[in-house]
């Protein structure tokens, strides 16, 4: 039994970790990087630091963890991924279970297997963010409440309570959206009163109480309101302000190549048996995008927290669609394994034939070309496969080795390969190991130097808090900066101006 364990997780294991060299991209996850350095540069583990000052828009959760994690495990890029790598292990597990408990099918493995393989959840297991960590909570979350409704034990219903707390210092005012899509539960089979529901509760909002108090305490409460002022911003007409349907259209794009599966199976799961199976394959995933619906920000990764249930419901409509011999389904059945596997074939022969210009490296365009080939090929193959199991398997493995080729390509795992590069070439020849470099803060004049600068800094090795200009650098130091060759004077020598860095450069006080 053991042995059958291991062999499923050695399935996930070429999804979620990438083999090759890391590169991070500016917004979000090199923004908590650069807070995470700047942790263990200052030993502050309580402010989130900017530039040397407080910037109090979000809780201090992810950043903590990747300090954590550079601290234990050294100082590296792929270390930063390790709290994303296990929540995304987390999230892969509990949907397997939750798929056990709600469909009772022998084939659970399927759904881990088509959550991992849509669009939107693989980018994010391969972003050092908090979205994947937030959406495991949730995950765990929707799975002990099944668990402590069905057995009644003490750890079940203390679980149920204590994720919400986790979960809060990881996106604060997120969490009550699951919690609200839960609370219908929660009262009908009386786990809200139960006594250790509200200690699991208690002792989960503890690390964000103990934080919020030194923040107050060492901060002042004008600093910590900064977080409801976020909440606000966000509440309110921004970039990010999209309208009511937003997700109507979006979340069917982030599901790929799952969608029209998914919803078949929602529509499906309102006939299942069990009141649990009904509620939260198909009443929890629609409060949930009610609720985020009604908010004026959307962003696509705030859906990923209902992604494990619409993965069970994906294997319901694929399940249903190739077993079930109903007229206007097999009209699906033709469009989606006959038609779209020859659009997608024909598009990989016309891309390479025409050497069209995807503007992405030549092996990641040849790993592209052969996913998208290899998912059309199984899926036209699937549709004239007799037994269910083989269906279903070349259903399933066409996406499976789409996934992995672009996982391992770097197609979404080193998207600044440039930097990268010229960073480390620069560190070598330099000697740069144990310098702090500084960055010049009145250079930072707009988005495009600021995404460039956060790109350039979290590989390199140690980084200060920052400096008003260049007559601020000590002898001997360093720092970027964005200013013209002709303006800095003789006391500084340029030590590198590659491309890769522009308009930055960095610059050493003789």
């Amino acid at each position: 039994m053991l042995l059958k364990n291991l062999s499923k997780l050695f399935l996930f294991i070429p999804l979620i970790l990438y083999f090759g060299k890391r590169s991070l991209i500016a917004y979000d996850e090199g923004f908590y990087a650069l807070q995470a350095k700047w942790i263990l540069e200052n030993n502050n583990w309580i402010a989130p630091l900017w530039w040397g000052n407080i910037s109090l828009d979000r809780t201090i959760g992810i950043q903590n963890l990747i300090a954590i994690s550079q601290k234990v495990f050294g100082n590296n890029i792929f270390v930063i991924y390790i709290p994303n790598i296990l929540a995304a292990g987390i999230m892969l597990f509990g949907t397997y279970y939750l798929h056990k408990e709600l469909i009772k099918n022998k084939y659970s493995i399927i759904s881990p297997i088509i959550l991992a393989t849509s669009f939107l959840w693989i980018n994010y297991a391969h972003m050092a963010t908090q979205d994947i960590i937030f959406s495991s909570l949730v995950t765990i979350g929707i799975l002990v409440t099944i668990k402590s409704i069905k057995t009644e034990k003490t750890l079940f219903y203390f679980l149920s309570g204590i994720w919400i707390g986790l979960a809060f210092i990881m996106k604060t005012f997120l969490t009550v959206i699951p919690f609200i899509s839960l609370l219908p539960v929660l009262y009908k089979f009386k786990i809200i009163k139960n006594k250790y529901f509200f200690l699991g509760l208690i002792i989960g909002f503890i690390p964000f109480i103990i934080w919020s108090f030194l923040i107050v305490f060492n901060y002042g409460s004008e600093n910590y309101l900064g977080l409801f002022d976020k909440l606000l911003f966000l509440s309110k007409n921004n970039n990010f302000t999209n309208p009511f349907y937003y997700y109507l259209w979006n979340l069917p794009l982030s599901l790929f190549p799952w969608s029209v599966f998914s919803i078949i199976g929602f529509f499906k799961a309102r006939k299942l048996d069990g009141n649990l199976s009904k509620y939260f394959l198909f009443t929890y995933p629609l409060i949930t995008l009610f609720l985020i619906s009604l908010f004026s920000t959307k962003i696509p990764y705030y859906t990923l927290q209902i992604f494990s249930l619409l993965s069970i419901n994906s294997y319901i409509g694929i399940d249903n669609l190739i077993r079930l011999k109903i007229k206007s389904w097999k009209i699906i059945n033709h469009l989606l394994f006959k038609l779209v596997p020859l659009l997608l074939i024909s598009a990989v022969i016309y891309i390479n034939l025409f050497n069209t210009n995807l503007n992405i490296e030549y092996n990641q365009k040849v790993f592209l070309s052969i996913g998208i080939f290899s998912l059309g090929i199984f899926w036209l193959f699937s549709n004239i496969l007799k037994s269910h199991i083989k269906k279903l398997s070349f259903i399933l493995i066409g996406p499976y080795l789409l996934t992995l080729l672009v996982v391992q390509s770097g197609l979404i795992s080193d998207r600044a390969k440039d930097i990268r590069i010229a960073s480390a070439n620069l560190i070598k020849n330099q000697n740069l190991m144990n310098e702090k470099i500084q960055v010049v803060k009145n250079d930072l004049k707009d988005e495009t130097s600021i995404k460039k600068i956060i790109k350039i800094l979290v590989f390199m090795p140690r980084i200060g808090n920052g400096i008003s200009s260049i007559e601020d650098i000590k002898k001997n130091n360093y720092a970027w900066t964005t200013a013209p060759e002709i303006k800095i004077r003789k006391e500084y020598t340029v030590v590198d101006n590659s491309d890769a860095f522009k308009p930055w450069k960095i610059i050493r006080r003789n």
